[in-house]
C-alpha cells in the first residue's frame, strides 16, 4: 500500500481507538515550481515540495480539525490527542459528520488528469518559454512599450483521502500554465492586458508565440478608446465575461449560502429563474477537464451535476454540512485541503453551448455594446445588483467599431440571466475550470456620460 494511504488509514484507526465516533484524513503532497519575468530578467525561480495532514474528528455532535506538515510518529500523535481534546470542549450541531455511506466512491472514468512529464520539464526551459512569450509581445507592435510580467507556473499533486466509514481513496493532478501581461501606450493613453494558456497536460499548452502574440493583440484593440451615453442596448457578452458572470450565479446556488438565507436564489428550487436558452452543468468527470477528480474533499463519488435546466433551477450546490442543513444530499462540490474545513467550490462549470457563432450574434446587433472587461467591485452577492465598471467595443450595424471606456453595466444579475437571447457555439476549457461561450443580453443599462 502506498505510504500516504497507508498513512492516513492508520491515522483514522488511532483516532477511533481515542474515542472519535467519526473521522477523516486529508493528506496532501504537491511539488510546484513558478518562473517571474519583467523585461527578460528573472524576477523569481522557485521550487517548492509541500506536504501536510488534516484530521477531522467527530464526538457528540461536535467537531474539531488539526493539521500539521511533520509526519513524525510523535508528532502524529501528539495531534490526535488534541485533536480529542479540542472535540470535547466544541459546540455540538446535528449536522456535523460524515458523507452517507452510499456516496462514498470514486467515478469509473478514467479522467486523464496527470502528466508526469511536466515534471520533466527543466527549469532552462521553463524560462526560455517565460521569455519567449513577453518577448514577442513586446516586440509585436511599437506601441506595445512595457511588460508587467510573464510568468510559468506548475504543479503535481496527490490526494489521500480516508475516513472511518471505511473509504479510502487517492489520486495525482498536474497543472501547468503561461502567462504575460504587456502595456501599450498611444497619444498618452495607456492600455494594459494580458493572455495565459494552462493545461493539464505539458504538450496542449498554447505555445510561447501565440501568448505572446494574444497579449499584444488584446492590449493593442484597447487603444483609442471613447466614451458613449448612457443608455439601454443589446449586450454581447464575450467568454471572458460570461464566465465572470457564472461564477456570481453559482455562488448564489451555493448552498452554505442558501440555508444563511444571504442569496436571492432561497426558495427557487424548481422555478424557471432565468433565460429557457441556459442551462448550467458542474462535471467533475470531464476527461482531462481542469477541475475534474475521482472524488471530492469529504469522498463524494464524482458526478455531473445540473444546477439549471433551461433557465430552471433544480440543484442548489452542496457540502455534507449545507446539505444537511437544507435537507437534500452533497453534490460532490466540497473543496478543502489539509488546513480547513470543507467548504463548497465548482469543478468544470459551465453554461451549455448554443449553436450561433459569435461573429453571428455580433451581426445580429444594430446598436449595442461588446463586453470584453469587468472590473473587479460592485456586485452584491445577496441581491444580485450588479453595477461594475467595464469595457469592451461598440457595435454598429453588426460590427465591431471602436473600443469604450469610463462606462458601467447596472442591473440585476437574474435579470440579466433572463434576457438572453442567443448563446455561442465558442464554449472552451481552454480558460480554465469555470467557463461559458459568448452571450447576448436582449437589453442592459450601460452607464456612460
Amino acid at each position: 500500500m502506498d505510504d500516504n494511504k497507508l498513512l492516513a488509514t492508520d491515522v483514522v484507526a488511532e483516532l477511533k481507538k481515542q474515542g472519535a465516533e467519526a473521522c477523516d484524513v486529508y493528506i496532501s503532497l504537491s511539488s510546484s515550481s513558478k518562473v517571474n519575468i519583467r523585461m527578460g530578467r528573472i524576477e523569481k525561480l522557485a521550487q517548492s515540495i509541500n506536504k501536510g495532514l488534516g484530521m477531522r474528528v467527530f464526538k457528540n455532535n461536535a467537531t474539531a480539525i488539526t493539521y500539521t506538515t511533520d509526519f513524525t510518529e510523535k508528532t502524529i500523535k501528539s495531534l490526535i490527542k488534541e485533536a480529542m481534546e479540542i472535540v470535547t470542549v466544541s459546540n455540538a450541531d446535528e449536522c456535523n459528520g460524515l458523507v452517507p455511506i452510499e456516496l462514498l466512491g470514486a467515478c469509473d472514468e478514467q479522467l486523464k488528469i496527470f502528466d508526469e512529464s511536466i515534471a520533466q520539464i527543466s527549469p532552462e526551459e521553463k524560462i526560455n518559454r517565460v521569455k519567449e512569450a513577453e518577448d514577442v509581445g513586446l516586440t509585436y507592435d511599437k506601441r506595445i512599450t512595457n511588460s508587467q510580467g510573464a510568468s510559468w507556473t506548475d504543479d503535481i499533486s496527490q490526494i489521500t483521502l480516508a475516513n472511518s466509514n471505511g473509504f479510502l481513496g487517492q489520486y495525482q493532478t498536474s497543472a501547468a500554465s503561461l502567462s504575460v501581461s504587456l502595456l501599450a501606450e498611444h497619444l498618452g493613453v495607456k492600455q494594459r492586458d494580458y493572455w495565459y494558456s494552462f493545461s493539464r497536460f505539458a504538450n496542449t499548452l498554447i505555445s510561447p508565440k501565440d501568448v505572446g502574440e494574444q497579449a499584444a493583440q488584446r492590449t493593442l484593440r484597447k487603444l483609442g478608446g471613447k466614451k458613449v451615453k448612457s443608455q439601454i442596448v443589446p449586450v454581447v457578452v464575450d467568454p471572458f465575461v460570461s464566465r465572470r458572470l457564472l461564477g456570481f450565479l453559482f455562488n448564489a446556488a451555493n448552498g452554505s449560502n442558501i440555508y444563511r438565507k444571504s442569496s436571492y436564489l432561497v426558495d427557487k428550487i424548481n422555478q424557471q429563474v432565468i433565460s429557457p436558452l441556459i442551462t448550467i452543468v458542474d462535471d467533475s468527470t470531464i476527461i482531462s477537464g481542469p477541475a475534474s477528480r475521482p472524488f471530492d474533499g469529504e469522498g463524494v463519488k464524482s458526478a455531473r451535476l445540473v444546477i439549471f435546466d433551461k433557465g430552471v433551477l433544480k440543484n442548489y450546490v452542496c457540502d455534507s454540512y449545507s446539505a444537511c442543513r437544507l435537507k437534500r444530499k452533497p453534490t460532490g462540490n466540497t473543496s478543502r485541503n489539509y488546513k480547513s474545513h470543507p467548504s463548497v467550490s465548482a469543478t468544470n462549470l459551465y453554461i451549455k453551448a448554443g449553436e450561433t457563432t459569435a461573429l453571428d450574434i455580433v451581426k445580429s446587433i444594430k446598436n449595442g455594446l461588446y463586453l470584453t472587461d469587468l472590473f473587479p467591485q460592485g456586485y452584491n452577492s445577496i441581491t444580485g445588483h450588479l453595477s461594475q465598471g467595464v469595457s469592451g467595443f461598440w457595435i454598429e450595424n453588426g460590427e465591431i467599431t471602436y473600443p469604450v471606456q469610463e462606462i458601467t453595466l447596472a442591473g440585476n444579475l437574474l435579470s440579466m440571466f433572463s434576457k438572453i437571447t442567443m448563446v455561442g457555439d465558442d464554449l472552451s476549457f481552454k480558460l480554465g475550470g469555470t467557463v461559458a461561450p459568448t452571450i447576448l443580453i436582449s437589453e442592459a443599462t450601460v452607464g456612460g456620460f
